[in-house]
């Protein structure tokens, strides 16, 4: 039997977007209407309109269609006011978790309580890009009936006031303890501070050098331009003596009564002294002027080697304040913890020769479907030797190609192993691009 199709009118807050648009009416996870526009599923109110602005689903979580001549069950419109009032007594059933994926709210509801909780985060601002049943254990060792990703951008304390802003207004503003999630990406943001900063001094040393060698070539240059004006100076003193001399036997042979040399020949010689001269005056005049820009260039480059030391030591006085944070995780890293539950306990027990490295088990726990990755674990685990021997990494071999059901690197899955000994190294990555790839490769070098 054919779907329901409806016209519709689409706007986006106050302003319109089209007029009528026909499009076939699915069934929303919350049991409301939906229409699809722009690539996502918004709710379908009464008067047939959507709002771009509210809350929307993906499109594959919205995979039922309303079968034509059924009444439309339109969605209703949430009142913010009273949206966020319904979670004051919230705030025990739920966190906010921050992965290399984005932010992610998890709590416990039923499943009208749900759709409702996800009404309220969108009309207190917080867009919504995919809300589903949870399927594995939080950060904080419980195991929550839903979860909300968030389309928000900015630290995992900023999400965190942002929710309990929507959940519990009344204590938005208390301090906020940061949770082990929270502390190990702010471990991450240090660490890529450092690279940058040590990008950073590499770059402006290099910049640097090349600077003072320009410099130290101005200033030979200088010094060459120098040594010529002194002699051109002194050739011109010496055409100026003889252009003297001649004028004075020009005059006295001028008053002698008798000639008895050539005066046409003195006068030959002084007009080509004139010209000597006049060759000579205008070459200091260009030397002058090379000598004038040579010695702009040397200050303007004084003022460059100047302003990059200035810099150099600005990024030397940042390391080191780098430097401390790093040593004080370190410490915070080195102190006791608490036994691993949940995903992490499980992979140490079922994994006993694996030794996962960098960050492997935060990959594992964030995959939405890591049975692909397991499998080649387990065969890792047993012995067999799976993958073929990784290019460049003496005794590391890969396995590629494995589904991780994350959108856009759904076959970027990669398991990295070798053999150590009793145990194996085990590095599992989703490959972003051939440039973090490498990067991935270079942290495997160092281990």
């Amino acid at each position: 039997m054919a779907s329901q199709q409806v016209v519709v009118r689409v706007v986006d807050g106050a302003s319109v977007v089209e007029e009528s648009v026909r499009r076939p009416v699915r069934l929303t996870p919350d049991g409301y209407a939906g229409i699809v526009y722009a690539g996502a599923v918004f709710p379908l109110f009464a008067d047939n309109v959507i709002d771009m602005a509210g809350p929307s689903w993906e499109i594959e979580d919205c995979n039922r269609f309303l079968l034509a001549g059924a009444s439309v069950p339109f969605a209703r419109k949430a009142d913010n006011a009273l949206a966020q009032q319904s979670f004051i007594e919230f705030p025990d059933e739920w966190n906010v978790e921050t992965t290399r994926f984005g932010h992610y709210v998890v709590f416990n509801a039923s499943e009208r309580l749900a759709a409702e909780v996800v009404a309220a985060l969108e009309a207190g601002g917080l867009s919504v890009q995919r809300w589903d049943v949870s399927h594995r254990t939080a950060a904080d060792g419980k195991f929550y009936d839903w979860f909300a990703r968030l389309r928000v951008k900015g630290t995992h304390t900023d999400a965190l006031s942002r929710v309990a802003a929507v959940f519990s207004p009344v204590s938005a503003d208390l301090v906020v303890e940061p949770s082990p999630t929270q502390t190990d990406t702010r471990f991450e943001d240090l660490a890529a501070q450092v690279e940058q900063l040590l990008d950073q001094t590499v770059e402006l040393r290099e910049r640097l050098d090349g600077s003072e060698s320009q410099v130290t070539l101005l200033r030979q240059r200088l010094a060459a331009a120098t040594d010529r004006e002194s002699k051109l100076a002194s050739e011109l003193n010496r055409a100026l003596e003889h252009q003297k001399s001649l004028l004075g036997q020009i005059a006295e042979l001028g008053r002698a009564p008798e000639q008895p040399f050539d005066t046409r020949a003195f006068l030959v010689k002084q007009t080509e002294t004139e010209e000597l001269l006049e060759f000579a005056l205008a070459e200091n005049a260009e030397l002058y002027s090379s000598v004038g820009s040579l010695r702009a260039q040397a200050e303007q480059g004084d003022a460059r080697v100047l302003s990059l030391e200035a810099m150099v030591l600005g990024l030397r006085e940042r390391l080191e304040e780098v430097g401390h944070q790093e040593r004080e995780r370190r410490r915070a890293a080195a102190a006791p913890v608490a036994p691993r539950r949940g995903v992490l306990g499980f992979l140490d027990t079922a994994f006993s020769r694996l030794t996962f490295v960098l960050d492997s088990m935060e990959v594992l726990a964030n995959l939405d479907a890591p049975a692909s990755l397991l499998r080649s674990l387990v065969q890792i685990d047993m012995g067999e030797n799976v993958g073929k021997d990784l290019e460049g990494l003496r005794g590391w071999r890969e396995v590629s190609k494995l589904a991780t059901g994350v959108a856009g690197s759904e076959d970027m899955g990669r398991i990295y192993y070798k053999p150590d000994g009793a145990q194996v190294l085990v590095s599992v990555h989703v490959k972003q691009d051939d440039k973090e790839q490498r990067r991935h490769l270079e942290r495997l070098r160092s281990i």
